[in-house]
């Protein structure tokens, strides 16, 4: 259990929260790569809002949970607060499907892996919380973990689908690319808000009131709209179970342990989400376990992989140990 508003800022609880959360996260592509390749986007996206729905039980298994649900459901204002969440959620999604339709994916991923850029910023600018190492040691470290994580997703493109330089170049100029530039921000302001918002609140009580909310906008929404299409049938069972399996674990589940890794830092949103470079490496470990019985799944064992994931360990390595030096000034 994270501790309470008043106690001490924690950074090495905080950075075990914070490798959990990426563990969970890089759950996310492999589970739901299947079930992406055979629906369309609204099924896709009334799937993921099924998962979500079917979650918030879990989320609320605990009764000061469902006590802090309730009583968040019963302050006016609140609704207001859940709406601009929810917008800003919406934007990030139709964002990312913007910016992924004529641009490479290299190059979303390196816009994505900004995170801790635009997180840390939000800390500051909303939170007013200071970064908790030397701005040189903060860009230093990110640059590596950056790099890293590119390699990473680099080596897992097979010499066949590897862009040239001059492929990447032209993408980069005439891409759709600058939709994904906001993302990142709209994952970092969301879960600022949240903390900021609802601080006062159970974490789990706080994330099954967005899912909630957002349940109830989007999925008959997507409903009406798929029976008025003719496309109300779903037919890869096993793919929609395993993609909710994995909705479960990463947005439900590690989003409740990234709010709780925000709580017990003071909401470092920087720190926080530094540690989310290790999302491609995982990701690539967790489809190799899924390519023994998925064809489609694929893991490239090469030197390249390595070396990504040694650049991320080395700069986290650092960044933890710098922010574990500084004393807990704030409470």
């Amino acid at each position: 259990m994270p501790p309470s508003s008043g106690s001490p800022i924690n950074y090495r609880l905080g950075s075990l929260y914070a490798i959990i959360t990426a563990c969970l996260y890089a759950t996310q592509e492999p589970f739901s790569f299947p079930a992406a390749r055979h629906l369309n986007i609204l099924q896709f996206v009334c799937v993921t809002q099924t998962a979500l729905l079917v979650s918030i039980p879990l989320l609320t298994a605990r009764p000061a949970s469902r006590r802090d649900l309730v009583a968040l459901f019963r302050k006016p204002a609140n609704y207001g607060y859940l709406a601009v969440i929810f917008a800003i959620g919406l934007c990030g999604l139709l964002l990312y499907n913007l910016g992924l339709s004529h641009a490479h994916p290299i190059i979303i991923s390196a816009i994505l892996n900004l995170s801790p850029f635009w997180a840390a910023l939000v800390a500051l600018v909303i939170s007013r919380v200071p970064i908790p190492i030397s701005p040189a040691t903060f860009f230093g470290c990110f640059a590596g973990a950056f790099l890293g994580a590119m390699t990473v997703a680099w080596s897992q493109l097979g010499d066949a689908g590897k862009p040239t330089l001059g492929e990447l170049a032209d993408n980069f100029l005439h891409g759709s690319w600058v939709y994904a530039i906001p993302i990142p921000l709209c994952s970092a302001l969301g879960g600022t808000l949240v903390g900021k918002w609802f601080g006062k609140y159970n974490e789990s009580a706080a994330i099954a009131a967005n899912f909630l909310f957002a349940n109830v906008v989007l999925i008959p929404s997507c409903l009406a709209i798929l029976y008025w299409r003719s496309e109300l049938t779903f037919a890869q069972l096993p793919a929609m179970l395993l993609m909710v399996l994995g909705t479960i674990l990463a947005s439900s589940v590690g989003r409740v342990v990234y709010q709780i890794s925000l709580t017990v830092t003071g909401g470092d949103n920087g720190f926080v989400t530094m540690f989310w470079n290790l999302v491609p490496a995982l990701t690539a470990l967790v489809a190799l376990t899924l390519s023994r019985w998925i064809a489609d799944e694929h893991f490239v064992i090469d030197p390249t992989f390595f070396l990504g994931s040694a650049l991320i360990a080395a700069s986290l390595v650092l960044f933890s140990l710098k922010s574990w030096r500084q004393p807990a000034a704030r409470a």
